[in-house]
């Protein structure tokens, strides 16, 4: 058995016998006292005495040390070079030449005065039904 084993085994014991004199004493306090009185329920775990209740202080935060110019550089140097490798490796081998420079942008075809009528009108009942939905 280790040596914890004994020391609890040693203190249940010694709980077990101080119960016992506890038991005692009350029936002889009942018997002088003149009735007899039950024996007090006896706790498993005792409760932790109440604290009284006071403000509470906020604890201190730690701080952060700032870095310096030196530190800030390093850094950006390292990221720089993490996100330069990062980017080559994701780009895609090119499958086919590339395209010339000279292509023409594609632009929308400009609303007309009765379409744009209409889209906020759409866009006005649908913010009245969400307004409506949520109460």
């Amino acid at each position: 058995m280790s040596q914890i084993s004994q020391a609890i085994a040693t203190r249940q014991s010694e709980i077990a016998q101080l119960q016992s004199e506890i038991e005692t004493l009350q029936s002889a306090a009942g018997i002088m006292g003149g009735g007899e009185t039950a024996p007090a329920p006896t706790p498993k775990r005792q409760k932790a005495p109440s604290q009284p209740k006071t403000q509470a202080t906020p604890q201190p935060t730690r701080k952060r040390r700032a870095m310096t110019a030196a530190q800030k550089a390093a850094v950006s140097k390292r990221m720089k070079a993490f996100w330069a490798k990062r980017k080559k490796a994701s780009a895609p081998a090119p499958a086919s030449p590339p395209k010339p420079a000279a292509t023409k942008k594609r632009t929308r075809k400009p609303w007309s005065a009765a379409a744009k009528k209409a889209m906020s009108k759409r866009i006005k009942a649908s913010w009245a039904k969400r307004r409506k939905a949520r109460g």
